[in-house]
């Protein structure tokens, strides 16, 4: 076949290949072709759902819709296209043979990465995200500007962004109530004033008022993302508005200590989008236009290396806001490393007295004068159940104690030579400082 259709194209009679192509191929389909001399030759070939089922049993598939353009020729000046007969009603194509529903740019992604995805995800959200340029000085005297971007995500004015873009981490108190300038998409600018700010989380939000409707973005959840998901970073870096770039998630947990960072355990969405200065406080947003992370930080000495801080943990924040007014973390005082069965089976090797599990918790260090030590906690203590329930990470023990502070929670700890000890703990609010 190969050879008929180059003797062919190296002919001047077009009509010959038509005829080549349709004896080739008259058990298989049916083929058609239309042919003017102002563009390429195109010949389409449409198989019956007969054969399409026989070709489906081989280790090779038709894909549906398949479409060489032109500029993507086989055969010299010869373009092809080809289409498998669908069981059931054939789509509605455009006059360029594009399903129509595919052009459609209103239909979420549904996690499907198209012609006009990241375009369609950058159009639902782009209105909604601002620049954010905070005044700073010494006594009086101006010393420039922080800038940084922020989300609307609600009507009322209220902004999403960093704290580091908004507030003075040495004077927090001083500067909480200080003025943001905000600059929308539209042009539209406003005096903004900062109403909470968490600097463990680094997340801040920022309230205007406007007497006109206000764009917003759609929260999504961060806890649905997987590595490798498309996502991207809208903000303003170096104060350039609305700069979009893309990427895909690298990692959905990279905790905190893996970056060198002390204090409270938090966990970040690691992505390789480019994110520079200014783009502090903008959206990690999906393929749905939904934002799934506030951009945070980036790693100085690399490239393709952001960090965002979660959405489900930032709505858990906005909801310690707006029931506290600041964010309330319990502490018990231990250090924890999670086990898993190969972890477990290296300790038995070292230790053979270590207790029998096969998942838990162990506690490798007990803070001295915490409720933990208090509740009589020791090293290579291994928790199976806090609070009536099993647990197997450290996340989950986090959210089990969640806000309650003074409350009695029963822990069961597996120690050597098979003993199941169960303690008392008490959880106490951690020092902000530390």
């Amino acid at each position: 076949m190969m050879n008929f259709l180059r003797r062919a194209v190296s002919s001047s009679k077009r009509s010959e290949l038509i005829r080549i192509v349709a004896v080739a191929t008259a058990t298989s389909g049916i083929v058609y072709a239309n042919s003017n001399l102002d563009a390429r030759t195109r010949i389409s070939l449409a198989i019956p759902e007969s054969v399409r089922e026989s070709l489906s049993l081989l280790p090779w598939r038709i894909s549906p819709g398949l479409i060489h353009r032109p500029d993507q020729s086989l055969f010299g000046n010869f373009a092809f296209s080809s289409r498998v007969s669908p069981k059931s009603e054939a789509p509605i194509n455009d006059e360029k043979g594009v399903p129509v529903e595919a052009s459609d740019s209103s239909k979420p992604s549904n996690g499907y990465l198209g012609r006009d995805t990241i375009a369609n995800a950058a159009a639902r959200v782009g209105p909604a995200v601002v620049n954010l340029s905070v005044p700073q000085g010494f006594h009086g005297i101006s010393m420039g500007k922080s800038i940084g971007s922020g989300t609307i995500i609600d009507a009322d004015g209220t902004i999403l962004t960093c704290a580091h873009v908004v507030v003075d981490f040495q004077n927090i108190r001083q500067s909480s109530k200080g003025r943001v300038d905000v600059t929308l998409q539209d042009g539209r600018t406003f005096e903004g004033v900062v109403v909470n700010a968490d600097l463990q989380s680094d997340i801040a939000l920022v309230k205007i008022k406007s007497k006109t409707p206000l764009p917003t973005a759609k929260l999504g959840f961060s806890s649905k993302l997987r590595p490798g998901d498309w996502v991207i970073a809208v903000g303003c870096p170096l104060s350039l508005q609305n700069t979009i770039t893309a990427g895909i998630v690298s990692c959905v947990d990279r905790k905190s200590s893996d970056l060198g960072l002390g204090g409270t355990r938090r966990e970040y969405l690691q992505t390789d989008c480019a994110i520079n200065a200014g783009n502090s406080g903008g959206p990690l947003v999906n393929l749905d236009g939904e934002v799934i992370g506030v951009n945070i930080m980036k790693v100085l000495a690399a490239d393709g290396l952001g960090f965002s801080v979660p959405i489900d943990s930032v709505s858990k924040i906005i909801e310690h806001f707006k029931k506290s007014g600041r964010v309330i973390r319990p502490w018990i005082g231990l250090k924890m490393v999670e086990l898993n069965k190969m972890i477990i089976a290296q300790l038995k090797e070292r230790d053979p007295m270590f207790p029998d599990v096969e998942r838990g918790i162990l506690v490798p260090t007990v803070i001295p004068g915490s409720p933990a030590d208090r509740a009589g906690f020791k090293p290579g203590d291994v928790v199976v159940r806090f609070d009536g329930k099993p647990v197997e990470t450290i996340k989950e023990i986090i959210e089990i104690i969640d806000d309650r502070i003074g409350k009695r929670m029963q822990v069961v700890v597996e120690r050597s030579n098979k003993e199941r000890v169960t303690l008392e703990v008490i959880p106490e609010e951690a020092n902000p400082d530390m």
